[in-house]
């Protein structure tokens, strides 16, 4: 009911409202006056009767005393000049029929013995009336009356109150027509300025205020709001026009830190490695040339000279590769994960091989990403699992993967080596942070923070889980494409 009404012009429910109160308003009058008229009509009928009856009865006294029937007969044929009278009977004292006037269908005068209906009853109004003389009762007169005429009356009643109903609904049809203009129109064209501000986005139109009722208070209300909306849409482009600036200033800066960091990442692997391959190249040759003239203290020092070279190497390599995931443009493309996983584990295999080991990698990961990171990314993973778990009777490394809720694919990498301990997972994916001592396990602590920078930049999420001497987990999130696994 809501929906189809919904579907009404203003208009159209204005005139509608109108024209169904007026409607039934003159509904209720007409209902209102017919029933009072029948009321009336009958009560007027009523007592007509009883007069007829009175001057009947009173006509009839000496004449039924005398038991002169004909005069009694020629008192009741003066009735059937009056058309609702049916039937009149006159009786005697001691109840017989003295005279009678029968009715259309020969239906006989009643028996006073039996208990007679007075009053409306059926179809007939009935009424008994005692025949005095001197105060004294001599017989009874028995009237019946039809209500054809009432009936009659009635419906001519009804049929010009309906006329009259329906003519005056016509002129309210007419009258609302012209008066529901003054509701509608300012509705109307306050609705048409609001489409057209909507369509053309052109805030400096206002909407025409006519009167200060209702409507034109909110006529100006909506002009009000108009006008902020107009303020506050100026505001924004000021806004925007700054930021667009700002943007554009913080761009240029962006760039300009953008060449200075290339210019660094390219001075960190030309400049520096080159006094790193001096340190190393001189100490081999002092070694080689040297050696036997100098101390085992000496020898130690130059030995540590040596790897110190050789671990500088490794962190220029891990920050370059750090540095080079962070900026570089993404390529995503399907990615077979599990070929990759096994590409590393053979390179890996080649690489050390002196611990047993079993690799479980699941069949049949894809992904979508760039192939390149995320090559860089499973390989340090790999490459911790490799080394954490070199001290544990036989190495076993797991690759699992399941979808989550969220849209992600979850890939676990799982070992069985020293593990860590929970306390200190926040420092995990933290550049230069490591959970061992260089004594125990050699490393930059890059490798995880490189990790968490491809994932991130795949809009993904990797954490860890572990104990110490039971392996630990690390799970890898990727978001799912509709071409990926």
């Amino acid at each position: 009911m809501i929906s189809f009404w919904g579907h009404w012009r203003l208009k159209t429910k204005l005139l509608f409202l109108t024209l169904f109160t007026s409607a039934l308003g003159i509904s209720l009058v007409c209902l209102s006056l017919i029933i009072v008229e029948n009321e009336n009509y009958r009560k007027q009928l009523e007592s007509e009767l009883h007069v007829i009856a009175g001057i009947v009865a009173e006509q009839s006294a000496a004449a039924l005393v005398f038991e002169d029937n004909s005069q009694l007969t020629n008192i009741i044929a003066s009735l059937k000049r009056i058309e609702s009278i049916e039937q009149v009977c006159i009786y005697d004292s001691a109840g017989y029929i003295m005279s009678a006037l029968e009715s259309q269908d020969q239906r006989p005068c009643p028996e006073l013995s039996e208990q007679q209906q007075e009053g409306f009853v059926g179809d007939a109004y009935r009424l008994l009336m005692p025949i005095t003389l001197d105060s004294e009762s001599v017989g009874q007169l028995f009237l019946t009356s039809h209500l054809e005429v009432l009936r009659g009356h009635i419906r001519t009643f009804v049929g010009i109150t309906v006329a009259i109903g329906a003519l005056i609904l016509v002129a309210l049809v007419f009258l609302a027509l012209r008066l529901q203009r003054i509701v509608s129109e300012p509705i109307f064209k306050l609705s048409d300025t609001a489409e057209q501000i909507a369509r053309d986005h052109d805030y400096s139109l206002r909407a025409p205020v006519s009167g200060s009722d209702e409507l034109g208070r909110l006529g100006q209300t909506f002009n009000e709001m108009i006008s902020t909306i107009e303020q506050q849409n100026q505001r924004i482009l000021e806004s925007r026009d700054n930021l667009e600036r700002i943007v554009d200033a913080r761009t240029a800066d962006l760039s300009l830190a953008n060449r200075e960091l290339e210019s660094f990442s390219y001075s960190v692997s030309h400049d520096l490695r080159q006094p790193l391959r001096a340190i190393e190249g001189f100490g081999e040759a002092l070694e080689e040339d040297c050696g036997d003239q100098l101390s085992d203290a000496g020898k130690d020092y130059l030995r540590r000279i040596r790897a110190a070279s050789v671990r500088m190497g490794s962190l220029i390599d891990g920050l370059l590769i750090l540095s080079r995931v962070s900026r570089q443009p993404m390529e995503n493309e399907a990615v077979d994960l599990t070929e990759l996983l096994q590409e590393i584990t053979d390179e890996l295999i080649n690489i050390d091989n002196t611990v047993p080991t079993s690799v479980k990698i699941q069949p049949g990961i894809r992904v979508v990403g760039d192939s390149r990171m995320l090559r860089v990314a499973f390989q340090n993973l790999l490459e911790n699992a490799w080394k954490y778990s070199a001290k544990a009777g036989k190495r076993e490394v797991t690759v699992t993967a399941t979808r989550v809720t969220g849209g992600y694919t979850a890939i676990e990498v799982r070992d069985n080596g020293v593990g860590f301990d929970m306390r200190y997972v926040d420092k995990l994916f933290v550049a230069f942070n490591r959970l061992h001592a260089p004594s125990e396990f050699t490393g930059t602590g890059i490798g995880l923070a490189t990790v968490f920078r491809v994932v991130r930049r795949h809009h993904g999420d990797v954490s860890a889980t572990s104990e110490p001497g039971k392996g630990a987990s690390f799970i890898v999130k990727l978001p799912v494409y509709p071409n990926g696994y």
